[in-house]
């Protein structure tokens, strides 16, 4: 090769090695992403504070309570009347309540003990499930009231759907009695999987909620009206379902 050439060749290598790292440093650094805020439970406790009304699935027993942002032992103020809540059993245990980072309503006993937890539902309300005690429901104040007294309100067809305008089910509330209690079912051929396993032959109004019984002894669906006239399936248990008419 030519003097020359090599020459060319050696500055342009030498021109390659020093380029190289300027051009790893020139490239700009990926920003970390941001941290998400810290939960603060006074903040939140400003948020869901007001008037709530506690009340069993079925809407026979309720009192009124009030969800205060005042610190007190434990988490935050509870007001309630102990003679009013006499019919919910555990009402007479609760001392304070706490929101948490999930969203969640927890009422609290001596010691900061949970005594139910309620999750975020529709409508404004929340739920707990009991374990041996049923489901409970906390919302605004009148919630479970004006429900439908009889059969006729609510005979007819209704969709059901899983989110609003997803419908997956056609069920038809018949006026006839059924033959093991209630009145018969009509359910469309087209139900997604779920609904069509559990097999819906029969309705009842309970405690002011739809009741719907399937086909396996004991298995049943309970909606609770809300507020917009739809019916929800309670408890929900992050499956929402709710009834609305065509």
């Amino acid at each position: 090769m030519p003097v020359r050439s090599r020459v060319a060749a050696a500055a342009a290598l030498m021109m390659a090695c020093w380029w190289a790292p300027q051009a790893v440093r020139a490239q700009p650094r990926e920003s970390a992403p941001a941290a998400a805020p810290a939960f603060r439970a006074d903040e939140a406790a400003k948020r869901l504070a007001g008037p709530f009304r506690l009340a069993s699935a079925d809407g026979e027993r309720r009192c009124d309570l009030a969800l205060a942002a005042e610190p007190v032992e434990g988490g935050f103020a509870v007001a309630l009347d102990p003679a009013a809540c006499a019919a919910i059993s555990f009402a007479a245990l609760v001392r304070a309540w706490t929101p948490d980072a999930a969203g969640s309503i927890r009422l609290l006993g001596a010691q900061g003990r949970t005594i139910a937890e309620f999750t975020e539902a529709t409508g404004g309300s929340f739920e707990a499930l009991r374990e041996g005690d049923g489901v409970y429901f906390l919302g605004p104040p009148g919630t479970g009231e004006g429900l439908p007294a009889t059969p006729e309100e609510v005979m007819g067809e209704w969709l059901l759907s899983r989110g609003p305008g997803v419908a997956v089910c056609r069920w038809t509330l018949r006026e006839a009695r059924a033959p093991g209690g209630g009145y018969r079912m009509e359910v469309a051929p087209d139900c997604d999987e779920s609904l069509t396993r559990f097999g819906a032959v029969s309705w009842e109004l309970s405690g002011g909620n739809i009741l719907v019984r399937g086909v396996a002894d004991g298995s049943t669906i309970r909606f609770a009206r809300q507020e917009d006239g739809a019916w929800a399936r309670v408890p929900e248990r992050n499956r929402p379902l709710l009834m609305t008419r065509p």
